[in-house]
């Protein structure tokens, strides 16, 4: 009997432990809206293997195309996320700095760059995996309709993306996200991304009222498989679909199988912590 209760408790523990992650799903706006997402989900490898990495890792460059004369143009990090808890650290090489979030908070050594640190943590960890991103817990997923995009005959569906919190560290509620997916293959052809984390919007020096930076477009140009993952990895961005390009942007080293160093998240006796709002409204 003993036994019997033992093992009741225990399912039912597990039931409850189970509902979060079961109601982890996001929200959509109607049933062609959940087809047109899961597809472009499975047609870039399915969010069970996502999921079940471990860690991501990958060098992300960026050329700046903003840099004055005597400004080095390049941004290089080296970045590492945790599948499970979204902490992270990174290495900027080029500029001798690291940045890192150990779940509670954020910090970094030498930086130098204009964005706060904040802001950087998440940052290419969305645009890096976007079409998994869709599924997570708060996305909120309109509508789809029909998108010509300057220079594609084919029209792709367009679908707004946006969160009923804050989504990750450097970001707000007000960010948001519009996919373009291919109508055939299913593949994310490209994407218009704005940014309302406020610490970045009063570095920027962006006029009064604007409470996003953006939005930016960017046009996937490339992509690779990983361990049957499907990654952006090289885009561009610009102003307007059919703008002058603005940034250039490689992906390179991907590792999904890696678990990811938590010593290497924690923050140093030396580092500086961020003291603004992790997120804003």
């Amino acid at each position: 009997m003993n036994s019997l209760r033992i093992t009741s408790a225990l399912v039912a523990a597990s039931l409850i432990l189970a509902i979060p992650f079961a109601a982890a799903k996001p929200h959509y706006a109607n049933d062609e809206t959940q087809r047109i997402i899961e597809a472009m989900v499975d047609a870039h490898g399915g969010i069970d293997r996502w999921r079940a990495a471990p860690a991501i890792r990958y060098d992300d460059i960026m050329h700046n195309s903003f840099a004055g004369k005597d400004q080095f143009a390049f941004w290089v990090a080296h970045e590492v996320i945790d599948q499970k808890t979204r902490q992270v650290w990174q290495d900027w090489p080029m500029d001798n700095a690291r940045i890192g979030y150990d779940g509670k908070q954020v910090w970094s050594e030498n930086w130098q760059k204009g964005n706060p640190s904040a802001s950087m943590v998440h940052f290419f960890y969305y645009f890096v995996n976007l079409p998994w991103i869709t599924q997570d817990d708060g996305v909120i997923l309109s509508e789809a309709s029909m998108f010509t995009w300057p220079g594609i005959e084919q029209e792709l569906y367009e679908i707004r993306m946006t969160f009923d919190a804050a989504p990750a560290i450097g970001k707000s509620v007000k960010n948001y996200y519009v996919l373009y997916i291919d109508p055939e293959s299913y593949r994310l052809v490209g994407y218009q991304y704005a940014n309302g984390y406020k610490p970045l919007i009063e570095k920027m020096g962006l006029p009064e009222g604007k409470e996003v930076f953006g939005p930016m477009w960017r046009f996937i140009t490339r992509y690779q498989e990983v361990d049957g993952l499907l990654f952006a990895t090289a885009f561009h961005t610009m102003p307007e679909p059919d703008g002058r390009i603005v940034g250039n942007h490689l992906i390179l080293n991907l590792d999904i199988s890696t678990p990811f160093e938590y010593e290497k998240s924690k923050m140093p006796a030396n580092a500086d912590r961020f003291n603004g709002p992790l997120t804003t409204d």
